[in-house]
């Protein structure tokens, strides 16, 4: 059961969020995503950027439907708010005054030393670099706790912390606003070669009758287009937090199958029936090639066994707004000074 913790928001406060300039991924996605949201509530929100390159603007142009502006200093005082992802728990360390948030996008990404250059990651790894401690979190005063995935809060419980509140994501309406097509999708199987590559080339190499289909360097309007033109979407990776790739393809109508590691292991985070997750081991390989193969033969019959997920999945971009609101519970007066 999700705890429902929340942060008060004055008349003076000021949210400011952390986000690498210039960069698009799921994640500074969600963290626009997320400022957009509290603007369009009446919150102070602001994307603060860091790594801003001369003559590049930090705002990404697929996130300027979000944000058409950033905050370049942060205030340190009490009615503000700091919201970190896991990844840069480092922020909370420079400043005394205001409220801090940690957002857990994911569980495993956060154990990862490795940053954009050699001379950062050896800070982080050398301790230079501070960082959350989760096995001493009374080490530094964290206000409020978000997660993305049940996998999180587990993973936050097993430390004993309980002041967190879930706070997931959405889908880009590149894959929630489609039209109908006519055509069948093809015996096509997709998936992420970041994730679980390994795995995926045994099935590759044991099933060569099969067509297969690598999801890269693609715009999410070209995802989108390649998943609802494909039948299955496959993912052994290590699943981090909730991954968007698995909703994605189940939203464009694809059958998924994934294996049972980090967030694919809790039914809340990819809840999709039992027979369709299996072990990331050898001897699963000829049954996970028997299931993509009935998926394709009795595709018209068999997706529906993903309704459930998909209704979850349109379903989620409400859930983020309404769950904003429950958070970030905005208190006209008094005013903190």
């Amino acid at each position: 059961m999700m705890n429902r913790t929340g942060i008060t928001i004055y008349e003076n406060t000021r949210v400011y969020v952390p986000c690498p300039a210039s960069h698009a991924t799921g994640g500074t996605e969600l963290l626009h995503q997320f400022v957009h949201a509290l603007r369009n509530l009446g919150i102070d929100a602001w994307i603060y950027y860091y790594r801003i390159k001369d003559g590049v603007d930090p705002i990404h142009q697929q996130f300027r439907k979000y944000v058409s502006e950033y905050a370049t200093d942060i205030v340190d005082a009490p009615e503000n708010i700091l919201v970190v992802p896991e990844t840069r728990t480092e922020y909370l360390f420079k400043y005394e005054h205001l409220r801090k948030v940690i957002w857990w996008l994911s569980v495993d990404f956060f154990y990862d030393s490795a940053d954009v250059d050699f001379v950062s990651t050896w800070k982080k790894r050398l301790g230079i670099t501070p960082r959350f401690d989760i096995k001493h979190p009374e080490k530094l005063k964290v206000d409020l706790h978000l997660v993305q995935s049940q996998y999180a809060a587990d993973h936050l419980e097993k430390h004993g912390i309980h002041n967190y509140h879930y706070l997931s994501d959405y889908l880009n309406a590149a894959f929630l606003d489609q039209p109908e097509i006519d055509e069948q999708p093809w015996n096509r199987v997709l998936y992420n070669p970041k994730k679980g590559f390994e795995f995926t080339q045994t099935l590759i190499r044991e099933s060569p009758e099969l067509e297969w289909f690598a999801l890269t360097n693609l715009t999410p309007e070209q995802v989108a287009d390649v998943c609802r033109k494909s039948k299955v979407y496959i993912d052994f990776g290590h699943h981090p937090g909730k991954d968007r790739f698995p909703r994605e393809a189940a939203i464009c109508g694809c059958c998924i199958i994934t294996g049972r590691r980090g967030a694919a292991a809790f039914e809340e985070d990819i809840p999709i029936p039992q027979q369709y997750k299996f072990s990331d081991a050898d001897d699963q390989v000829p049954a996970i090639i028997r299931q993509i193969k009935h998926c394709m033969d009795d595709f018209e019959t068999v997706q529906h066994d993903f309704d459930h997920y998909r209704s979850v999945i349109r379903g989620q971009e409400a859930a983020f707004i309404q769950d904003i609101k429950d958070i970030f519970q905005q208190q006209h007066s008094p005013v903190q000074q």
